[in-house]
């Protein structure tokens, strides 16, 4: 397979969360390693933020690249990036049980590329013809 991308990003909205749950720091921390298990991601390093009054932003540095969260419990609601190396990885039942888990009652993905290298290379060509 030629690698056409250095990055791919998925992120996720999750609604209707339980407030509670998503404005606990431990809960937002071990939630979200055992998701990083489940998804076979290799975790570097975890950084949980705990706002005052409330709300929940983290980073989890994961071999493969990060997983970042931001809550807002006041609106039920919950933002979180993966950004991979490969499309390879199989994210589905990590998000399924991160909804389960928030819970949720709705949940939106998106996907993207990042990174594109044959632009890169046609930047970098343009940067050494000057």
């Amino acid at each position: 397979m030629n690698k056409t991308h250095l990055g791919y990003q998925k992120t996720i909205d999750f609604y209707g969360c339980d407030p509670e749950k998503i404005n606990t720091r431990d809960f937002i921390e071990h939630t979200l390693l055992k998701a990083a298990s489940m998804m076979e991601l290799t975790v570097i390093n975890t950084t949980i933020h705990e706002f005052s009054p409330i709300g929940i932003s983290g980073v989890i540095v994961i071999q493969e690249s990060h997983i970042a969260i931001h809550t807002w419990p006041e609106h039920k609601y919950v933002a979180l990036d993966i950004f991979t190396c490969s499309p390879s990885y199989s994210l589905a039942s990590g998000i399924l049980w991160l909804k389960e888990a928030f819970g949720a009652t709705h949940c939106k993905e998106e996907d993207s590329k990042r990174g594109g290298l044959k632009r890169i290379e046609a930047l970098n060509a343009m940067k050494n013809e000057n």
